[in-house]
């Protein structure tokens, strides 16, 4: 777990989990959590080719979009940092698939995106995504989904054409209608999201929240710490489903520390300050006293 502190800032804890099957080398999921000047960059990126190429087009979405962010000056504009960011990382996905003798056809990510900044006692979260990632909001216990999927899927729900529970087993669940490498216009959404002390920000991959259901997210996102967080949910997404990567990114803001405790010594009380000032006078006119 690390931590940003800053004095009279509310502080923000971060977790994360990342794991693949074990019969694969490398996992089609890749997160990234990093402190920028921008800002406390998150990152959960998911493939979505064949095995070896969904690793090498997740990779790419987060070697792209941190090479792009960090370069940036701290005044920068978030929503239009990340815009740029998805427009150079859909460009190198479509620029690695269309080599000359490339074997990586197909290429092509989904992607969500967290960007943190603080001012003053408010922290304010760029969300970005396209395609099936997902970003979560824990507040007061209650989880609300903060982004859209980007899904054939999707579109069925919107047009009623299909039920929630229908849509969980539907043989196009996977279909993307938006994702890095799909086309030369790249469309992620974003938005800003104010987070307030006790709230806590989710980023996952589609093999989260496709296996457990939200209530289950919504609980284990509650864990006591952030770490214990990331912990049950890649827990219980492997053990709903062993076969895909799942990519997890936590941040919790929590109240800051109280600066009473810092202070090495405590005030003297005014009353103990005269008590002993008094004392110390009676002590020099009676020594005067005695001398004369």
């Amino acid at each position: 777990m690390s931590s940003l502190a800053v004095h009279g800032q509310p502080v923000i804890l971060f977790a994360e989990a990342c794991e693949h099957p074990a019969n694969r080398e490398e996992g089609h999921v890749s997160v990234l959590h990093v402190r920028l000047a921008l800002g406390e960059l998150l990152l959960v990126a998911d493939g979505s080719a064949g095995s070896q190429e969904s690793a090498f087009a997740a990779r790419m979405a987060v070697e792209h979009f941190y090479a792009h962010l960090s370069a940036l000056p701290s005044g920068y504009p978030a929503d239009v940092a990340i815009r740029e960011a998805s427009e150079r990382a859909n460009a190198g996905i479509l620029a690695a698939a269309s080599a000359p003798g490339s074997s990586l056809q197909g290429l092509r990510a989904s992607l969500v995106v967290a960007l943190l900044q603080q001012d003053g006692d408010i922290t304010h979260a760029w969300i970005g995504h396209i395609g099936n990632s997902r970003a979560y909001l824990l507040r007061a216990g209650r989880l609300h989904r903060l982004t859209v999927d980007h899904t054939a899927v999707q579109e069925m729900l919107d047009r009623k054409l299909i039920s929630p529970l229908e849509a969980l087993h539907h043989p196009e669940a996977a279909v993307l209608t938006r994702s890095l490498g799909q086309r030369l216009a790249v469309e992620i959404e974003i938005e800003q999201v104010p987070l307030a002390v006790g709230d806590t920000l989710l980023l996952c991959s589609g093999s989260l929240w496709r296996s457990v259901p939200e209530p289950e997210i919504q609980a284990a996102a509650d864990s006591a710490t952030t770490e214990s967080a990331a912990h049950n949910l890649l827990a219980l997404a492997l053990s709903a489903d062993g076969r895909n990567s799942v990519g997890i990114e936590i941040a919790r803001i929590i109240p800051p520390p109280d600066t009473r405790h810092h202070r090495e010594h405590p005030p003297i009380p005014l009353g103990v300050v005269l008590t002993v000032f008094l004392l110390a006078l009676v002590g020099v006119v009676a020594l005067i006293w005695y001398l004369l």
